[in-house]
């Protein structure tokens, strides 16, 4: 028996020394790739955004690390690249010649990722020690996957102006950690009732939705309409209807559904698996032309439609009184707007000139940060026009695709969803203007 104690102590002491030993090949291992890495930290790296806004972020945390750690850095130029694709997918975000940013949730992982990328030919890495802890815990920028754990929403609500209230939804394309909520929801309270301003991606988030209502008006929601037939405007109608609101849409949306719907809910239930429970495809209550008017009980609110912008069916909601308008996606803030195989933007450009003319004080846009006509002017007319112009200019030469792909857009490129979309909307915007009359 004393036998067995002594050579179970031998063995416990032996197993501690072997860690030991490990735990100071890890330091020893630290330390020399420290000598051989560029590092920066928090407060260099907050000048070099200062500095040069459109400098690349590398953060090489899994999804589930950025949720569970807080978010990510907010900057005009953020990819996540998980450790293990690293290799794999570098290159196409950045140059071996560019200045980038690596991170991680406490610099362990990212200092073998900056010593790595090192050694494959990136020698402007510049390895940020501090890391996300550091920079969460001194309360710089951040952004996050879900804003509002709560809730379904992705952010919480916000109060807009009197009895005016939306949601901003993340500005990225569909996915599951932000239940798809990726546009703006809104409602206007008046003296009897509640418009609401799209039904949502799915049931449940629709749910979610009318449960923060709830909690500033026990008021009763009469109308929902929607500003066009994507997946996350009038996939949670269903849900609307249950409470016994009138869904109301544009007169094209009738087509376009029966179109695309089915397909549009299947690509929904692919991204949102368990969160589409209960969400069904249903056909809006009433389709107006032009304008409908809403009276709320000493509020009156105008849905009105200008022609073909980002979808055919488009539709804006207009507060005369207070001059604020749920802009949809006529207009966009914070995000590249995407352009689709139906989108005509020398229409688009026409019903922007009818939006202007109603001068705005406030605006709600499609996506992105409530804002004003100069912002929105900014990401969503000047962009159409200039991409417009500089793809004349090289069909006037005879130039082609890859001419037009060399077109200066460093003006947008910090944009989210630039990367998703810039090409792509380059593409169709040429395809379009060969053949334009």
């Amino acid at each position: 028996m004393l036998k067995n104690k002594y050579i179970q102590k031998i063995a416990i002491l032996l197993f501690l020394s072997i860690c030991s030993l490990e735990a100071l090949d890890i330091n020893k291992m630290q330390k020399d790739v420290l000598k051989e890495v560029k590092v920066i930290k928090t407060e260099e790296l907050v000048e070099l955004l200062k500095q040069k806004p459109n400098t690349k972020i590398i953060d090489v945390r899994s999804r589930a690390e950025i949720n569970n750690q807080g978010g990510y850095i907010k900057a005009n130029k953020v990819s996540n690249i998980q450790r293990g694709d690293l290799e794999f997918l570098i290159s196409q975000e950045v140059k071996t010649s560019d200045t980038f940013v690596v991170h991680c949730f406490n610099g362990n992982k990212s200092l073998f990722a900056a010593k790595r990328l090192k050694d494959l030919g990136y020698k402007n890495v510049l390895y940020y020690q501090d890391s996300f802890k550091v920079w969460k815990e001194k309360q710089l920028p951040m952004s996050s996957l879900d804003k509002y754990p709560q809730s379904m929403l992705y952010n919480k609500i916000q109060k807009v102006a009197n009895g005016v209230y939306t949601s901003i939804g993340i500005t990225a394309p569909y996915e599951y950690e932000s239940s798809a909520h990726n546009n703006n929801l809104g409602f206007i309270i008046g003296d009897e009732s509640v418009l609401v301003w799209n039904a949502s991606s799915s049931y449940l988030l629709a749910q979610s939705f009318h449960k923060e209502i709830k909690k500033i008006t026990n008021k009763p929601v009469k109308y929902v309409v929607v500003e066009n037939s994507q997946g996350h405007a009038i996939l949670g109608s269903n849900y609307w209807k249950e409470q016994g609101a009138s869904i109301i849409a544009q007169e094209l949306v009738e087509d376009e559904m029966a179109s695309k719907g089915e397909i549009m809910l299947s690509r929904m239930q692919r991204v949102l698996k368990d969160k589409m429970d209960g969400s069904e495809l249903v056909e809006p209550d009433e389709y107006f032309k032009d304008t409908m008017t809403f009276d709320l009980g000493n509020r009156i609110v105008e849905a009105k439609y200008f022609g073909y912008a980002h979808e055919h069916s488009d539709i804006l909601l207009w507060l005369p009184k207070e001059k604020i308008a749920f802009a949809g996606d006529i207009a966009f803030n914070n995000r590249l707007l995407p352009i689709f195989e139906i989108t005509q933007t020398n229409k688009w450009l026409e019903a922007w000139d009818k939006f202007a003319a109603l001068d705005a004080k406030i605006v709600i846009p499609g996506h992105g940060e409530v804002t004003n006509m100069q912002t929105v002017t900014k990401y969503t007319k000047d962009y159409l026009v200039y991409l417009r112009e500089k793809i004349e200019e090289i069909l006037d030469e005879d130039g082609g695709l890859n001419d037009a792909y060399n077109i200066d857009m460093s003006k947008f490129e910090h944009l989210d969803t630039y990367k998703e979309l810039g090409k792509q909307n380059i593409a169709r915007v040429f395809k379009q203007m060969e053949f334009e009359e």
